[in-house]
């Protein structure tokens, strides 16, 4: 009875840690290129602008490089925390933009999913979450889409904020899964 309690026990353990979870290995991927297909779709009902805001908001890239070194916890909780952020940003008025309001609200649905199945993935969903990253995220609406009217201008500067974020978030959570 004991060895079946201690097998019973480690793999309840192994499918609620970040490298035993399932949909991780299954589907990260495709979600992630999902997105980045979208956004990429995006750009292209988009009206490009080479106007720059006068004062560029940038990632802090230092958290990057701690939570590369740091537990799946800690990977999973940003990707998921960058993925709600993005949605709350993309919920603001995006009416300036000409992106198609399908391909917006399809990009939010999976953002959505993506950051909800990488919470159930974390052992305790319950993670802090980044000050640093929700400042980032308030400075991209503060400094650029509210000083700049919210205009087409101001949301392409963003979608592309948005593309760089996502690769990179892709790479940092790719550093977990088994599969090439």
């Amino acid at each position: 009875m004991l060895p079946l309690l201690v097998c019973l026990s480690l793999c309840v353990y192994s499918q609620g840690s970040p490298l035993g979870c399932r949909w991780l290995d299954d589907k990260f991927r495709l979600y992630s290129h999902k997105s980045l297909e979208l956004l990429d779709t995006m750009v292209n009902n988009s009206t490009n602008s080479s106007v720059e805001p006068e004062e560029m908001v940038i990632f802090p890239q230092e958290l990057y490089r701690q939570t590369f070194n740091a537990s799946a916890e800690d990977k999973l909780a940003l990707a998921a925390q960058i993925m709600n952020e993005t949605v709350a940003l993309l919920m603001e008025d995006h009416s300036g933009a000409s992106w198609d309001e399908k391909q917006v609200e399809n990009l939010v649905n999976v953002l959505t999913q993506q950051a909800d199945n990488l919470q159930a993935c974390m052992v305790s969903p319950g993670h802090k979450r980044s000050e640093e990253v929700e400042r980032y995220f308030n400075r991209l609406s503060n400094h650029i889409l509210k000083k700049m009217d919210y205009s087409a201008a101001a949301w392409e500067l963003i979608r592309e904020e948005i593309e760089t974020l996502l690769m990179q978030t892709h790479l940092l959570v790719s550093t977990l899964l088994s599969t090439p």
